[in-house]
């Protein structure tokens, strides 16, 4: 099953509300776009998470060898570029009211075009975050499966 193209989802949503409907559809593209914002935020917060764990352990894995060193640094770096990506795609503000177009119609096609360019930053922003977690995952997976390489390990 494919996706309706952006005239046809507009001639979707004028049937459903009506041309003179504006408000209604204006308030039906901001869920929309919240819910494009609060995934881009669970995306962030994931990647804070993962830098913070970089900064208490980091060593650590690095320490296992130049495997986990590539991998923790891979993933870290990965991770800072999904969320330069989410931030400046996603997050980045143009007010619903700003958009161009001289009818609803007009409108509602310049605002749906915005929501999907949003959209991919999102998915592109998701897929380098899960390629950055992999590698970042295979160096703490060396680090566990090494536990004699690392720095601060002290047999008892």
């Amino acid at each position: 099953m494919g996706c309706l193209s952006i005239e046809d989802e507009a001639d979707r949503i004028l049937d459903h509300y009506g041309p003179e409907a504006l408000p209604e559809i204006m308030a039906m593209l901001e869920r929309q776009f919240a819910v494009l914002h609060n995934r881009a935020q669970v995306l962030l917060a994931l990647g804070g998470i993962i830098i913070s764990t970089t900064g208490f352990s980091g060593r650590n894995i690095a320490g296992t060898g130049p495997w986990a060193q590539g991998l923790s640094l891979a993933g870290v770096g990965l991770i800072l570029v999904s969320a330069a990506v989410v931030c400046w795609g996603v997050l980045h503000l143009r007010w619903l009211t700003m958009q161009t177009g001289q009818s609803t119609r007009e409108w509602l096609l310049t605002s749906l075009k915005y929501r999907d360019l949003k959209t991919r930053c999102y998915r592109i922003g998701l897929i380098i975050m899960l390629v950055g977690l992999t590698a970042y995952v295979g160096a703490i997976i060396i680090m566990l499966t090494h536990p004699h390489s690392a720095p601060n390990y002290a047999p008892r």
